[in-house]
């Protein structure tokens, strides 16, 4: 192919149509239902957890305040509350087969999810490339699909998160004016499971790009605030886990014991034990093992993949890396053509990203990266801006 020849092919990438709405839905449905059917329902440890205090919700009556009492885990069960509550609704509903029923859910909202993501990505970029792109890269996101099938919590949850990104972008774009719309489904995800913490500081994220048009946009001031915010927290979280009986309240004293635990065993990645550091002795050591968590959020892969594991997740993950980090280059740089607007829904992508790294930075990154699930649509919608961008810069023919 000619070099004119390939230009062209661009330029006319750069005109192409979106998927329709319905050609969303049916390629997600028909792809990952098949893959979904083939998985069946499968139990995560933590599944035999959450179903046995769904059927104590059950027998007590939905007594939450003395369930609440009796529950022994090392964070506070009420973060666990609502998803057990909905699995408590699905064994009224369907009986013994509610584990399929919330696998069926898990569906649905995954199948919501794909084309909400879609939709955004098309009004965000204008492109309809970028919107087929987000598409692909969705289909081919093993990550997000492998926990539909599973009876957890992360599927739903991950709906919920983005759902509350995009009503945020509605109030940033001046769509939407009402900040309760975008209050909604943020309590609720508080209450869903312990990361739904992390919403909150992405919503404040949000409020302020809506306010403060300009402030958050320079670079001077992101590099301020980012780096005194981490640092302060990571060396106060550091001073407690080295000492959890220094936190002086009951609530959250387990669980500053857990993972308090964790740092001093060195662990880096949950049972990955290539990952470890030696255990730590001084503050720094503990800052250390922070920073090391933060940078394995996002690794590709780990030894004990096997070559297609690595194949199937790096084949999503370095694409969108590298489209990712391209857009915000250029958004940083201000050479691109998004408005402030879409730049600054953007920048709240990105945000909610760093936010969720940073906590299980601080907590715990997990041994098959589940917990990364929730930042994964944002990582696909900087790449479809990201796919966008570059083919603006493509003359036109």
């Amino acid at each position: 192919m000619t070099m004119d020849a390939g230009g062209t092919t661009l330029a006319r990438l750069a005109r192409a149509k979106p998927p329709s709405p319905l050609m969303v839905a049916m390629a997600i449905t028909v792809l990952h239902g098949a893959y979904s059917l083939w998985l069946g329902v499968l139990m995560a440890p933590d599944s035999g957890n959450y179903a046995y205090w769904s059927e104590r919700l059950l027998d007590s009556g939905f007594a939450y305040g003395p369930l609440l009492a009796e529950a022994k885990v090392g964070f506070p069960a009420a973060p666990y509350a609502l998803f057990a509550t909905l699995l408590a609704l699905l064994r009224l509903a369907f009986g013994e087969g509610w584990p399929t029923a919330l696998v069926a859910l898990n569906f649905a909202a995954h199948v919501g999810l794909g084309l909400g993501l879609v939709l955004l990505a098309h009004r965000l970029t204008g492109s309809g490339a970028a919107a087929w792109g987000a598409l692909l890269l969705f289909l081919g996101c093993h990550d997000l699909l492998q926990w539909v099938s599973y009876v957890l919590a992360d599927a739903t949850f991950t709906l919920l998160a983005f759902v509350t990104f995009l009503l945020a972008s509605k109030r940033i774009l001046g769509e939407a004016r009402s900040w309760l719309g975008v209050a909604l489904p943020t309590m609720p995800g508080i209450f869903y499971r312990p990361t739904g913490i992390v919403l909150v500081p992405a919503v404040v994220l949000a409020w302020m790009l809506s306010r403060k048009p300009r402030i958050i946009l320079r670079r001077g001031s992101v590099i301020g605030m980012t780096t005194v915010a981490a640092i302060a927290a990571a060396v106060s979280f550091a001073w407690l886990v080295q000492d959890p009986n220094r936190w002086p309240i009951g609530i959250f004293s387990n669980a500053f014991d857990i993972v308090g635990n964790g740092y001093r065993d060195g662990e880096v990645v949950n049972g990955r034990l290539e990952t470890y550091h030696a255990p730590p002795s001084a503050l720094s050591d503990y800052v250390l093992i922070s920073l090391d968590r933060f940078g394995h959020f996002f690794a590709v892969g780990a030894a004990g993949y096997s070559p297609a594991h690595w194949l199937v997740s790096a084949s999503f993950l370095l694409p969108c890396y590298a489209l990712a980090g391209w857009l915000l280059l250029a958004i940083w740089r201000g050479k691109t053509s998004f408005s402030m607007q879409q730049r600054k829904v953007f920048i709240l992508a990105a945000g909610a990203i760093l936010a969720f790294a940073a906590f299980h930075a601080l907590v715990q990154v997990d041994f098959d990266w589940r917990y990364r699930t929730p930042i994964l649509p944002h990582l696909i919608l900087l790449s479809a801006g990201g796919i966008a961008d570059l083919l603006r810069r493509v003359p036109d023919r």
